[in-house]
């Protein structure tokens, strides 16, 4: 992906996140993605990759061939992916994901059954020696 001038996610739905966006951001790519939420939120808006209307081929080919023909372009795109890929940095991740831990802690009831060794049970009744 290092030698690659644009990545191109063409995708047309089902996506929850985007890490492709951020593997092509990571690699030191230009990002062109079609404008499904998850890839917005990840491309901040358009600012961190170009973004093309989703299941529009003349809009794809169009941004394609603007960024191709725009080396400048891609050097910012490449430049603002290099700082928004930053937030997904597991030392960010992990302060969000304790977060989200700590409210659910916090807020909910605790669960008095300890359901540990049923999984336990469950994932090693196929493995000798492992009971």
């Amino acid at each position: 992906m290092y030698s690659a001038d644009v990545y191109i996610a063409p995708n047309t739905g089902g996506e929850s996140f985007g890490i492709v966006l951020i593997e092509a951001m990571a690699a030191g790519t230009a990002v062109l993605a079609s404008d499904l939420p998850a890839f917005s939120r990840v491309l901040d808006g358009g600012v961190a990759g170009a973004m093309f209307i989703n299941e529009d081929s003349v809009d794809l080919a169009k941004q394609t061939i603007s960024l191709l023909e725009n080396p400048q372009r891609r050097a910012d795109l490449v430049a603002a992916g290099s700082q928004r890929v930053l937030r997904y940095d597991w030392d960010h991740v992990v302060d969000d994901v304790l977060a989200v831990y700590d409210s659910v802690t916090i807020s909910g009831e605790r669960v008095h059954e300890d359901l540990r060794g049923q999984i336990i049970g469950r994932l090693s009744s196929g493995i000798p020696g492992l009971r």
